[in-house]
């Protein structure tokens, strides 16, 4: 079953055309007759176009992301360290980019192949905000600035763009990202290549919206790419920029066909039905009669496609289609000879039987005459459709044989002019497509090889860097190794000299913790004593205080004697010469009061004295004892801290212990860099050596892809 009978059209649209003209109802009808054998087979072919024109344009893609990608690898290497060779090499590399450039995460050109526009902020914000974020596709849009920057690799240019975003970091930290601008006819050259065409009269492939993912402005069926009717370049008749005259209007584009034409069919004003179909399908194929109508309403026949390319957001559709007229031209060589061939016998028949009614000659004559009329039909057959079908054949053979040489000029092509429309003309325009396809295909290759050289310039400038640090590395390592060696040697002396100091201090503390326990049990016993003489003070304090007592009652006894013996002497005076006896008495009595009170007021002097000696030496005594207390204690801290410096030290004498196997460790562990620096010395020659083998074939190679004359990309 043909794809072409599942497309959905009206009945208006089954029965659009005229019945006369040379698109009309019946030379077409005639046509679609008898190439209907071919339908299954022009499905293929417009099958075929389209999936590869998708296939280039997603590869395309994809060098340009793996392009961004080694850019950015290179930036981030270098960071902040700025390198603009990078730029200007990859600009040399990939003729398609018009600016390489990094930006900041505010969208602020850091560094551009076009000096001038360092500095600029004239980035869609959207854009940029997702291309910090992944690998982003802007576009198509209008930028002015590409326009300004000139055309690249396509001959045709105008401002609109597409812009590749590439996020730029280095260890997890987002930098900016490195964008690259590519004008949007270097895309169209892509499904356009003008010797690719079969249908090299009507032929056209364009882009057009599906669905806007980014520009929501954009309107399905809207133009994104150039279409080969653009301007006079490859049009035949009516152009879209001096307008194409149709029965309801003129189509027309002002500037380029992106944006400015969305593909409607000029009758009904709604997309045309191939686009249409396309978008509601996702793909569609119709070949057959009577064809639908475009956008310049003419009909035509091909395939629509949609798909995505790499790092965009919108949905895209592509048409592959050629004029119903010229696709149908075809006529086949067993069709033009049997057609020459029943003209000629229906010719020689008629002349014959003519010649023997008329004039009746004899079997002799007409003999002759039938021979001579053999002779002219083969004379004409071989005039008119044997020769010209060799000397196509001729040429044909001639441009292959060229290529098959390897010394051939592939941007030569087999002349569309002298192109029948038959099997040779369809060989000749696929003999084109062929080496149109290698064309392409060399020229990439060619490109990649011019690539490769460069690279491995850059290479063998670095890995001869390489091999110069390698030997200082391995030569470092040895230094390295002969101070580990010699530190190994010293802490091995210090691990014998730590083993010493431990038995040294493990016998100092023994005898320090004796001690300690001697002035301990030495200490309690001076506690002892002195709180025994401590007792004794007290109690002869006490003593004394009770002496002072009894002095106190003997000065009282004292004191009433004086008084007693005062009043005696009274009494003995009034007595007279009786008492005189009495008054000696008396007054020996008032003098040892007397003695007796001044003796007592001495003991009382000298107890108070006892008293305050006393009380001094109990509270030197006292304080004695508290300083006694206080040294004990200190001396049981310092016991105490003796133990801790004990343990501190014993702490140092391990870490001394794991310094040695951390040493022994990491001298292993430098011989094994040792080891792998001598490696990697022998993988860094190796890596010499294959260099120079690879620079040996890709210069073979460059060689032999010389050999081939390619088409040059502003002429394709």
């Amino acid at each position: 079953m043909l794809k072409s009978q599942q497309m959905n059209l009206s009945n208006s649209e089954r029965s659009w055309l005229p019945y006369f003209g040379k698109c009309g109802r019946l030379a077409m009808g005639w046509a679609c007759h008898l190439n209907q054998w071919r339908y299954p087979i022009l499905e293929e072919i417009f099958d075929s176009i389209a999936t590869t024109r998708v296939r280039i344009l997603s590869e395309w893609a994809e060098q340009k992301w793996s392009s961004l990608s080694g850019i950015s690898a290179q930036i981030a290497h270098d960071w902040p360290k700025f390198d603009a060779e990078i730029l200007a090499e990859n600009m040399r590399l990939d003729g398609d980019f018009s600016e390489l450039f990094v930006i900041n995460a505010q969208g602020v050109t850091l560094y551009s192949s076009c000096r001038s526009r360092v500095g600029k902020n004239d980035l869609d914000a959207k854009a940029v905000k997702l291309g910090l974020a992944d690998k982003f596709l802007h576009g198509p849009y209008l930028d002015p600035a590409t326009g300004a920057l000139g055309a690249t690799s396509s001959r045709f240019h105008d401002a609109v763009t597409l812009m590749f975003y590439y996020p730029l970091q280095k260890d997890g930290v987002l930098l900016g990202a490195v964008c690259g601008r590519v004008p949007n006819d270097v895309l169209g050259d892509l499904i356009q290549r003008e010797a690719g065409h079969i249908f090299h009269e009507s032929g056209d492939n364009y882009l057009f919206m599906v669905k806007a993912g980014f520009d929501t402005a954009i309107k399905a069926g809207a133009a994104l790419s150039r279409s080969r009717f653009e301007d006079a370049t490859f049009s035949m008749g009516d152009n879209l920029k001096q307008g194409v005259r149709t029965d309801f209007g003129v189509v027309s584009v002002r500037n380029h066909t992106e944006f400015e034409l969305i593909f409607n069919d000029p009758a009904t004003g709604q997309l045309h039905p191939g686009v249409r179909e396309t978008i509601r399908c996702g793909e569609n194929t119709f070949v057959t009669y009577p064809g639908y109508s475009d956008y310049r309403h003419i009909p035509v026949i091909g395939r629509g496609i949609t798909f995505t390319l790499p790092g965009s957001i919108d949905s895209w559709g592509m048409m592959c289609e050629a004029d119903l007229e010229e696709v149908y031209r075809f006529r086949s060589l067993n069709f033009r000879m049997m057609s020459v061939y029943l003209v000629m016998w229906v010719a020689m028949v008629a002349v014959i039987s003519g010649i023997a009614v008329i004039f009746k000659p004899d079997a002799q004559v007409m003999a002759g005459i039938c021979g001579g009329l053999f002779l002219t039909g083969g004379l004409v057959l071989h005039r008119f459709v044997a020769r010209p079908v060799g000397q196509r054949l001729r040429s044909m053979v001639s441009v292959v044989r060229n290529v098959a040489e390897g010394h051939g000029n592939l941007s030569q092509r087999l002349d569309r002019g002298d192109a029948s429309r038959d099997e040779a003309g369809v060989l000749s325009q696929w003999i084109n497509s062929l080496i149109d396809n290698i064309d392409r295909t060399v020229g990439n290759v060619r490109r990649g090889t011019d690539g490769m050289v460069n690279n491995q310039a850059h290479m063998d400038v670095r890995n001869k860097e390489a091999t110069a640090a390698t030997g200082e590395v391995l030569i470092a390592v040895q230094d390295i190794l002969q101070a580990l060696e010699k530190q190994m040697s010293d802490i091995e002396l210090a691990n014998l000299t730590t083993s010493e100091m431990r038995q040294a201090m493990q016998l100092a503390t023994d005898r320090a913790r004796a001690q300690v326990t001697m002035v301990q049990s030495r200490t309690q016993d001076i506690r002892e004593s002195i709180k025994a003489s401590s007792l004794r003070i007290r109690s002869l304090g006490e003593s004394t205080e009770k002496i002072g007592e009894i002095a106190e009652v003997i000065k009282g006894i004292a004191d009433q004697t004086n008084l007693l013996a005062l009043n005696a002497a009274i009494e003995a005076a009034r007595a007279g010469e009786f008492g005189r006896g009495f008054s000696v008495v008396a007054d020996e009595v008032r003098k040892l009061a007397e003695r007796t009170s001044s003796a007592t007021h001495e003991i009382n002097l000298m107890i108070a004295s006892v008293q305050d000696k006393a009380r001094d030496a109990v509270a030197i005594m006292e304080h004695g004892a508290s300083g006694m207390e206080e040294g004990l204690r200190l001396a049981e801290a310092s016991a105490a801290d003796n133990s801790g410096s004990a343990e501190i030290i014993e702490r140092m004498f391990t870490t001394i212990s794991q310094i040695s196997m951390s040493a022994a460790e990491s001298g292993s562990k430098v011989q094994g860099v040792a080891r792998t620096a001598d490696s990697m010395s022998a993988a860094v020659g190796e890596l010499n050596f294959a260099i120079a083998s690879n620079r040996e074939g890709t210069q073979k190679l460059r060689l032999l892809v010389n050999q081939f004359q390619i088409t040059d990309v502003h002429n394709q």
